[in-house]
């Protein structure tokens, strides 16, 4: 398993009937109820109701509704042009290819009460009490008129200090858009609010997902697979999509609470870690078996694709024919992709069908790049007895122990942002000068520190095992400068063995590395 994230181009909060604008505020408060109920009209597409607007205005087919006008909503984009690049040439692939499962996508989001508990049920800094028991949706603006045209603004502060300072201007407050009415300076929502829940028409809201909190404490975790797996087929179109974070219809309607609640998250400008992202999981281990092909088991073949050292794919999946070593052909199969350049076959030879060692032949047919055919591809494998690998009888099994060594990366090492890094994990057994060789069970893992607490950016994933050599990959393009940590965890027969902070390096702007800060690294 592999991550990639994709941030936030742009997000801003929508307050009920004001004009204010927040979008550079490093936290956003989503809140319902305190304040006072009024009516609108609502369509219906019966005829046979009416409504009179604030203007005066009778409008058939409408009806009068009460509604609260105390409540926010957290409109965000998202820049997937990454994203999209690395889907087309197949370095991320959907769906896994071999042994691997589906890619999946998540919008994770961090709750300003996780660290404190103290902070569960209390007053917020906007005097709103802590929401607790309560559901979240993530919906898309897919009927907003200009989706991804909307401005972002530049304002931070809910209300205007300056008027408590006659004659200073309050420089982080501001009321241009986007805000409730506007998307940005010349054009208005297609409805205030960029969505109506009552409305039959484009302004419908299009709800992805619902999440529930119980504490209120709980951080953002929307379900976005189907959604954003859409946009990498081209079932959107766009390479930039606005989505909302809000209550409930039903809280967003309460009537007659006077007092308002409120929760919080980290935003796209936050000073912390905690910028929120979507997390693309996709599985790209590689598990080749050709050194170590057992009979009675699936086993997996690779075949890597190169030009000029680098990673190419073929024009189509190619056909893999195996044959025995007296030239029986055994198996048709064909092969899919893992990655960039990467292809791979899966298959068993049961026990005791043919005597062990014994060699076979893995022929790579159908190899055509840039519309150029290649040479087909002859590989060997030997197959091994099943007891070299299955342990059965009264023999309980001991540990083995590795010694490993990291190479890829120095330690201490400035990486520039947007490097891509392969990382070689070096196994030998322990006190033997034995060539190193690949084995199986060892995973990594990446963190970085916030004082005393380790913020995990790369969970425990397993280290690719190639026919040569145990490597990953670390594409630093969506790693927010940081010193960076790396662990490296080996399991042998129940036994679990951690090697911390294996690994110190730093990811640098490139402006920084460089000497000249930017004023925004994403900008």
């Amino acid at each position: 398993m592999s991550i990639h994230k994709s941030y936030f181009s742009k997000n801003n909060t929508l307050i009920s009937n004001s004009e204010v604008n927040t979008a550079k505020n490093p936290v956003t408060e989503i809140f319902y109820g305190g304040g006072a109920s009024r009516y609108v009209c609502v369509e219906t597409n019966n005829p046979t109701d009416g409504c009179i607007d604030d203007n005066g205005v009778f409008m058939t087919g409408y009806t009068r509704q009460r509604i609260n006008n105390n409540f926010s909503r957290f409109i965000f984009d998202l820049n997937l042009d990454d994203l999209i690049e690395k889907y087309n040439d197949q370095t991320i692939n959907l769906v896994g290819g071999c042994l691997n499962s589906a890619a999946t996508h998540t919008l994770r989001m961090v709750n300003t009460s996780t660290f404190d508990e103290e902070l569960l049920n209390t007053t917020t800094a906007k005097g709103n009490k802590r929401a607790t028991s309560f559901d979240l949706v993530l919906i898309k603006l897919s009927g907003v008129t200009n989706t991804s045209t909307w401005s972002e603004g530049v304002g931070y502060d809910y209300v205007d200090g300056g008027s408590d300072w006659p004659g200073l201007d309050d420089k982080s407050f501001s009321t241009r858009p986007s805000n409730w009415y506007y998307e940005n300076t010349i054009n208005k929502w297609c409805t205030e609010g960029a969505y109506d829940w009552y409305s039959f028409s484009s302004c419908t809201p299009t709800v992805i997902a619902t999440q529930s909190f119980d504490n209120g404490n709980e951080n953002i975790e929307f379900d976005m697979t189907n959604e954003i797996n859409s946009v990498l087929t081209g079932g959107t179109g766009y390479t930039t999509v606005g989505y909302a974070i809000a209550y409930v219809k039903e809280l967003e309607a309460l009537t007659g609470l006077t007092e308002s609640y409120s929760t919080g998250f980290f935003t796209k400008y936050t000073q912390t870690f905690y910028e929120p992202y979507l997390e693309t999981n996709y599985h790209d281990y590689i598990d080749d078996a050709r050194n170590f092909f057992y009979e009675g088991k699936t086993n997996c073949l690779y075949l890597y694709v190169n030009a000029g050292g680098v990673p190419v794919n073929l024009d189509s999946y190619p056909t893999v024919t195996i044959y025995d070593s007296s030239g029986t052909l055994l198996h048709t199969l064909q092969a899919s992709q893992v990655t960039k350049g990467v292809y791979c076959v899966c298959f068993s030879i049961p026990c005791d069908t043919y005597s062990t060692p014994c060699i076979f032949t893995d022929r790579w047919s159908g190899l055509v790049i840039d519309g150029n055919c290649q040479t087909d591809i002859n590989n060997k494998f030997t197959l091994k007895a099943n007891s070299q690998y299955f342990e059965i009888g009264t023999h309980v099994g001991l540990p083995k122990h590795y010694g490993y060594s990291v190479s890829g990366i120095k330690r201490d090492e400035k990486i520039v942002n947007g490097d891509i890094r392969k990382v070689i994990v070096s196994v030998r057994k322990e006190y033997s000068t034995e060539v190193p060789q690949p084995v199986s069970n060892i995973q990594y893992r990446l963190y970085v520190k916030q004082g005393t607490t380790e913020v995990e950016t790369h969970p425990w994933t397993k280290v690719n095992k190639a026919n040569n050599q145990n490597y990953f990959l670390i594409d630093t393009g969506d790693m927010i400068p940081n010193e960076y940590y790396l662990d490296i965890q080996a399991i042998s027969d129940l036994e679990v063995n951690t090697y911390y902070q294996t690994l110190k390096f730093q990811v640098v702007n490139q402006a920084n590395y460089f000497g000249n800060p930017p004023a925004d690294y994403r900008q």
